[in-house]
This record gives C-alpha cells, structure tokens and sequence, in this order.
C-alpha cells in the first residue's frame, strides 16, 4: 500500500516565512513475504535510516508498535503486530550504517524485539553535538539542513491503534525521511572540523551506554534517594529494589506499580517489623499492604537488616575515594569553566562534560572520561593542571574564564595551555 503526504517547508524572504509542499511515497509492510524482500535491498545498501514508534507507559519492557525504514529513496512502515521483525537481526547485525536520531530507546527496542541493536550507528543528534547544537530535535536538524519545518506530531497518539490514521503513518515516514541528508551535510561538517573520528567514536558508545542495566542486584543504585543510604538501610533497599525489580519483570508492569520510590526509601530508613509499623510510611498504596504483599515486604525488610553491609552489589561509581567536601566547590568552577570551552569549541556542553564526569576525575574513580579519547585531549589534561596547582583560572577581557599556568610552572606542560 502507497501513501501520500505533504510536507511543510520553511522559506525566508524579509522575514516572512512562506509554505511549500512535497509529497512523499512510502509503503506499508505486514507481511513476512514483504519484509524479506525489505531487508534483501537493505543488505545491499551501505546505510539505512531507521526509527521506531513503541510504548511503555504500562509495561516494564518497551513495545514496539511500528518500525521505520528507509533504504536508498525508499520509505517502508513496518507492521510489527502482524509480522516478526526478528529477520531484521540480519542486518543490524551486518555492515549496514544504521543511521538514527537520538537512538538509544530505539536500540532498547530493537534489542528487545530482534535480539541485536545495530553494529554500526550513526546518531544525528549526538553527531550534532560536535557542531555545536545542544541535544537539537530532529525538526531542528531537518530545519537546519534541509530548509523545512516538519509538522508537529501528537505525543499521545496511540501507535497500537490499527488501522493507523493517515496522519500517524505521515508522522512515521517524517522521521526518516531526511535522515540521509543530514547525515551527509553533518559528515561534510564534521570532516571540515577535523571531529568526524570524534562523531563516530561517541556514536558507538550510544551503543554501549543503551543496553540497560537489567541486574537486580544494582537495582537499588537506580534510585537517587538510595545511594546516599549507609549501612542497614543501604542492605534493606538493595533487597526491596531488587525484588520490586525481579517482580516488574516478571509481571512486565513498571516498576512504580509493584513499589514507588519514595515508599521504597522510606521502608529501608525505618525497618519497619509490623503490618501497622509499614502503614504509617509514606508513599505505601493499598496493594502493597494487603496480605500476602505486606508481609512479603516485611520479610524482605528482615533479610536485609541480616545482610552484611559488603554484601550490596555496587556500581564502578563507588570505587575509589570519595571526593572530599573541600574538593565540592572545584566541581561547580571545573564545570564552569568547561562550560566556556565547550562554547568557545562550538561542542555541546552535555556531550563534553557532565557534572558527574568531573566528579570521577576529581576524586580519582576507575575509568573516568575525561581521562580517555577526545575529551583527555580537549580538557582532561589541563583539568588535572588545574587540580594539582599548575594552572589557575581568570577572566579573560570579554569576560570569558580561561586556564592559565601559574608562573612558577610556567614551562612546564605547556601544551596543554596552548589554544
């Protein structure tokens, strides 16, 4: 089945902008015949460019309701609820450069559905970053670098509702219509700054930093409340997270249905032994307080005050030295000073440094990274001048912070001051 669409293009003139139209073929998949002849052309393309439309706000793992493909000049929707879309490991798992916007849930969903995310990636939205956008939308990009303003989606569309109104399939076609094109001009943009290596290098990474951390035994590091638990109620939570975890799994529901965060927290802190003792916590719903809920949860709060406190699986995040209160204010001037790099280098902020990147640096975590690749290279290096005493930070005539050698190192690591 062919559609048709049109749309919306954005053309300056003295300010104005003006509407132009264009309208797009593609095609409807929901056969297995037809799908096998899909991935036959997308194993003899060097790239295609795909999306996904899935849902999650009722379930623990993503469900895809519609794939998106286009190969060469061909637009294809695929109709996951009529066909099986695990032939298409084959080609992720191939040569094929999958190009993506904002990838990492698509790859969760992919992994979930096909058993595989692709091999190779491309993310726009990271690539982007690299020329200075800030985690731009695709219709910031296709604005960019084509000249059209896509018209907006509904985010409460229902994309199992079959059959899907022609509206829904335009939206879905719109989402990898213009993904060969700005994978071009970005790769032209890249090239010419010299951090087309660097686009590629963190694209992988999306890849690696997608796969979710499905352990239940780190469940409990998941929830910002718990890490700062010590002790006997860090032991309870790591317990309570890792049964609500195992049982949002199980049952496929998410994980606030089996126990919110708050009344997770609020169990380990008090320990309670009693039906009425777990009643008086805050954020407890019914469910969770009738037999036998209530006291599965008081048993699981009796084996976690038995648990020996290094017996709680941690995450790399708690290896090391903790950074010490004298070092808190370091993060907040590294972090700004970044900030000004990050700017005066044309680099999203986001992408260069977190908050938490700087953290690991500062108080010597496993693996840091801005410790490896490009960013040691950027600002890992001056960053640890700067901690050991051999640089300050000033202001420079515009107002802009810069790293300086301190004279009495001056000569010494001076490239790393240099541009």
């Amino acid at each position: 089945m062919t559609r048709r669409r049109r749309l919306t293009a954005t053309v300056e003139s003295g300010g104005a902008v003006a509407e132009e139209t264009e309208d797009i073929a593609y095609f409807w998949v929901e056969t297995q015949e037809s799908l096998a002849e899909v991935l036959v052309k997308a194993l003899k393309a060097s790239r295609v460019a795909l999306d996904t439309e899935f849902h999650r706000e009722r379930t623990y793992w993503p469900k895809v309701a519609l794939l998106q493909l286009k190969i060469n000049d061909e637009i294809f929707l695929i109709d996951p609820l009529a066909v099986d879309l695990t032939p298409l490991a084959e080609v992720l798992n191939s040569d094929v450069v999958f190009v993506m916007h904002a990838a990492s849930q698509d790859i969760e969903v992919l992994e979930r559905a096909c058993g595989v995310g692709p091999r190779h990636l491309f993310d726009t939205q990271v690539a982007a970053g690299f020329t200075g956008m800030s985690t731009p939308s695709l219709s910031a990009l296709v604005e960019r670098y084509v000249g059209l303003r896509l018209p907006k989606g509904d985010r409460l569309t229902d994309w199992f509702e079959r059959p899907l109104r022609k509206n829904q399939q335009d939206y879905a076609a719109n989402d990898v219509q213009y993904l060969f094109e700005i994978h071009d001009r970005l790769v032209s943009d890249l090239k010419e700054a010299g951090r087309l290596d660097w686009a590629l290098i963190e694209c992988e990474l999306v890849h690696q930093r997608s796969k979710p951390n499905l352990s239940p035994d780190l469940a409990w590091t998941r929830i910002k409340e718990a890490r700062h638990l010590r002790g006997k109620p860090r032991c309870v939570a790591s317990v309570l997270a890792k049964w609500r975890e195992v049982t949002a799994q199980r049952k496929d529901v998410p994980i606030r249905f089996v126990l919110s965060d708050l009344a997770l927290v609020g169990i380990a802190q008090r320990a309670p032994t009693t039906i009425n003792e777990l009643k008086a916590i805050r954020g407890l719903d019914g469910r969770s307080l009738k037999e036998p809920a209530g006291q599965e949860i008081l048993s699981l709060v009796s084996d976690g005050m038995r648990m020996p406190a290094d017996e709680v699986a941690t995450l790399d995040i708690d290896d090391g030295p903790q950074l010490g209160n004298e070092m808190r204010a370091a993060v907040t001037l590294v972090s700004a000073w970044i900030s000004q790099v990050a700017k005066d280098e044309a680099l999203d902020p986001a992408l260069l440094a977190t908050r938490s990147d700087i953290n690991d640096l500062l108080r010597g975590a496993k693996n840091p990274r801005l410790a490896t690749g490009w960013r040691s290279e950027l600002v890992g290096a001056r960053i640890e001048d700067l901690v050991e005493g051999r640089a300050s930070l000033a202001f420079d005539s515009s107002g802009g912070l810069v790293l300086e050698p301190r004279s009495a190192f001056v000569g010494e690591n001076k490239a790393n001051f240099d541009g």
